[in-house]
């Protein structure tokens, strides 16, 4: 179980997913006996740029200057014109959806819920409603110029034909899908079955996968969701659809972890398979968060109970890391920490430092720690306290969304006769700290929260499609 702070294995981990011929029985046995990664190891995690396939249109323009051209049309109804012309043309618009979503754009008739852009779902125990969806303010410089519309209420708002109410909760959520569970909680034999959705809140889309049920139901279990944002081979052709996705999930077995997937492709569950190396316990599995996606879908790593999980999706190795600790306490870093990537594609632990609620001394960092060859290297310190209440008692850590940076995390002010439980927004990338909500309720409001911000890159390829 404890295979923490092997780095020599941990860059296994990595290369074998990214190159897994290169990962040889001979090679874990030389890696396992202190050597480290060989310099071609090494290199071999950052694979070559795969080649341009053959789609020239006969321009003589370069793909940047086209791109030049592409930012320039007014609307998006145009550039869905663009994208249609020919192959080379769809294949721009998709790839740098990101780059040209930065210009205002009048939106196409038809469903777009601009809310969407970036805010979160929430839903606490004994609510009858499913879970509710919190926009925020600034939602809208994601997608600027596209007109507001009232946010959604609850999941049962944005879905159709009843599918989701009180007992559904979301389990993972990512680049603009989220994962719902959609057992009822009955107790009996059918309601155990795991019934899980891949659901696309901007545009309605469900997908209801298989039950999983007898002795094929995994108890606790930890998942995430790959789409085609994920995935780095450029060269798949025809490319992959906007609405590709693949569902990964662990989950304990007597004596091994195991492994299954759901492709739209495949439109099918995997067989299982057993996960060699490090393994969870159920309790861990109880705890885990939603995976974060690295080295171009090729490596997923889970967060529970202090620390990584690691798994290579191409080899089903996997490994065990610890968090950095944040001096608070190991016990609230269990509550407190969050996974997600660096700009550089590293991964990073979001963490309090130097937490201090005292009136007279009070001081609130976040702190950002970024795993390297070396280990954790202790990151800067963000400090925050100065746009929190000056009342502020308690703050916790909820959710870090991948593509923009954004880190949700709560705050509980006032006094007993008094108190208000607010959720706050912090921007990485501008430092800037926004309030969404305030609710005036005790004990915790908020109960499970999800972040969700829609996918740039999915919502104009989509609009590229035939």
């Amino acid at each position: 179980m404890e295979a923490t702070g092997n780095r020599g294995h941990e860059d296994a981990i990595a290369a074998g997913a990214a190159v897994p011929r290169l990962f040889t029985a001979a090679a874990a046995d030389s890696l396992g006996r202190g050597g480290g990664p060989s310099r071609q190891r090494r290199l071999a995690v950052h694979p070559p740029a795969c080649p341009r396939r053959a789609d020239h249109d006969g321009t003589p323009l370069t793909d940047e200057l086209l791109l030049v051209v592409f930012a320039g049309v007014p609307d998006l109804a145009g550039l869905v014109r663009c994208a249609a012309t020919c192959r080379r043309w769809r294949r721009l618009v998709s790839a740098e959806a990101a780059f040209l979503c930065r210009t205002p754009r009048r939106p196409p008739p038809g469903r777009f819920v601009a809310p969407l852009a970036l805010g979160f779902f929430h839903h606490r125990q004994g609510d009858a409603a499913a879970p509710r969806f919190v926009a925020m303010a600034s939602a809208s410089r994601r997608f600027p110029g596209l007109l507001r519309q009232l946010p959604p209420q609850s999941l049962s708002t944005l879905g159709d034909g009843g599918l989701f109410d009180a007992s559904s909760h979301i389990v993972a959520s990512r680049n603009g899908l989220v994962v719902v569970d959609l057992r009822r909680g009955g107790g009996g034999k059918h309601d155990r079955a795991l019934k899980l959705c891949v659901f696309n809140p901007m545009n309605g889309e469900v997908h209801v996968l298989p039950a999983l049920g007898d002795d094929k139901f995994p108890g606790h279990y930890a998942c995430t969701v790959l789409t085609a944002d994920d995935c780095d081979d450029k060269a798949i052709d025809p490319p992959r659809s906007s609405s590709y996705f693949r569902l990964v999930m662990v989950y304990t077995r007597s004596g091994f972890t195991a492994f299954r997937s759901y492709s739209s492709e495949e439109v099918s569950w995997s067989e299982e398979a057993k996960v060699t190396s490090a393994r969870l316990g159920q309790k861990q599995m109880a705890l885990s968060r939603s995976g974060i996606v690295q080295h171009g879908g090729r490596l997923v790593h889970w967060l529970t109970k202090n620390v990584v999980f690691m798994l290579s999706l191409t080899t089903l190795q996997s490994l065990v890391v610890s968090l950095p600790s944040s001096e608070n306490g190991q016990k609230f870093d269990m509550e407190n920490t969050l996974l997600g990537m660096s700009p550089e594609g590293r991964l990073c632990a979001i963490q309090f430092g130097h937490l201090f609620l005292m009136p007279a001394n009070r001081r609130i960092f976040i702190r950002v720690t970024t795993r390297t060859d070396c280990g954790w290297d202790r990151g800067e310190l963000i400090q925050v306290e100065q746009l929190l209440p000056e009342d502020v008692t308690n703050v916790r850590l909820w959710w870090f969304c991948e593509k923009s940076g954004v880190i949700f995390f709560s705050a509980v002010a006032g006094d007993t006769d008094n108190r208000r439980n607010e959720m706050f927004a912090l921007s990485l990338k501008t430092r800037v700290v926004e309030k969404p909500v305030s609710l005036e309720r005790d004990g915790d409001p908020w109960g499970q929260v999800h972040g969700y911000e829609m996918s740039q890159t999915a919502y104009l390829a989509s609009l590229a499609e035939p």
